[in-house]
């Protein structure tokens, strides 16, 4: 059984969605608009890297803060669970000449290797540090999801990172969960109508190659293209709008 973490004693608690790479909209997010201090809890849902231009940066800014001693709680999301997966596949079969290059499993992660291709230890040691969920006194906080088909759903792991459609919550608390992107109509309903089950993923990364005119148009037609940010006390909530 997890610890159920408690709250911060004077503090605020934040869930961040995907960041996907996108440091610039990450740090004006956390500093600007959340104005994070270190009485506040950080949680965030995990894919911090791949897509965006920035995964180094990202993993660079969340083991700041961590090292800064803020109160930061990441969630392993399945992006990272590929990498490891690629990196713990080439450890496996070293000297065999069964390698694969683990830059063929991400999309743009390139700069967490090192010249001979390998995951980075620094990042490695912090990918493999990041749980599963986390349990709050109301909530529980997940990348993609539980089975609760599943005889024990807090141990089905894969589910965790990698389940779509996720609709199911017999719980007694509300569950936040990112993965599948959500227009912001969707989101913004489910907060304010307190769903057992808030997504927060609104593919931040969504028009990331496009033109300053033509990430707005998507921003404001398909109401997709940002990080999204909820307030677990006051269940306020930020959509900032991708800026890298």
């Amino acid at each position: 059984m997890t610890k159920i973490l408690t709250n911060p004693a004077g503090g605020r608690r934040w869930v961040i969605a995907d960041i996907h790479g996108c440091l610039q909209t990450l740090k004006t997010l956390v500093e600007q608009r959340i104005s994070l201090t270190k009485a506040d809890q950080l949680f965030l849902l995990g894919d911090y890297i791949d897509r965006g231009k920035h995964s180094a940066g990202v993993l660079d800014y969340l083991m700041g803060l961590v090292s800064e001693e803020y109160q930061i709680y990441p969630l392993l999301g399945n992006h990272e669970q590929m990498l490891l997966d690629a990196w713990q596949y080439n450890l496996n079969v070293k000297g065999t000449g069964k390698e694969k290059p683990i830059a063929s499993r991400m999309m743009s992660a390139y700069e967490l290797l090192d010249a001979s291709g390998d995951l980075i230890p620094a990042y490695a040691e912090f990918l493999e540090s990041l749980p599963y969920y986390y349990e709050l006194d109301n909530f529980y906080l997940v990348h993609a999801g539980f089975d609760f088909k599943n005889h024990n759903p807090f141990t089905d792991y894969t589910s965790m990172v990698w389940m779509r459609n996720f609709t199911d919550n017999p719980t007694t608390k509300t569950i936040i969960h990112s993965h599948q992107i959500k227009d912001l109509h969707e989101i913004k309903s489910k907060i304010e109508n307190r769903n057992k089950i808030i997504p927060l993923d609104n593919g931040c990364y969504y028009g990331l190659y496009y033109s300053k005119e033509e990430k707005l148009k998507l921003q404001m037609e398909n109401m997709t293209g940002n990080l999204c940010a909820l307030n677990l006390d006051t269940f306020e909530y930020i959509a900032q709008p991708n800026i890298d």
